[in-house]
């Protein structure tokens, strides 16, 4: 199989794989909802989204951001935010982290 479709692979089965009602399906139902700008690199994205994992506590401060990388709030991406419930966002990361290490692919 080729590299990017045994990648392609390990994501659906990484996304299958977690529960809907977790943290971590709420973050990604949020990621998924975020419209980029055209000439930005996935190297930066992932590069911000990076930062995150080492600052779990800049949750509000990065989603923001990334809402904003199409210099546009839309609806769509404020109704995801909003569904992901964040009370306390080292909390959230928490939750999160521990539903990442709990996951078996």
């Amino acid at each position: 199989m080729k590299l990017n479709k045994f990648i392609l692979a390990q994501n659906m089965a990484f996304l299958i794989s977690m529960p809907p009602e977790s943290n971590l399906a709420k973050l990604l139902s949020f990621c998924l909802a975020i419209k980029k700008r055209k000439n930005m690199t996935g190297t930066e994205i992932l590069k911000l989204t990076c930062e995150l994992m080492e600052n779990p506590s800049n949750l509000p401060y990065w989603t923001q951001d990334v809402m904003g990388l199409d210099l546009d709030y839309s609806s769509e991406e404020w109704k995801k935010l909003g569904e992901m419930g964040i009370k306390d966002a080292e909390e959230f990361m928490s939750i999160l982290s521990q539903e990442l290490e709990d996951l078996s692919l």
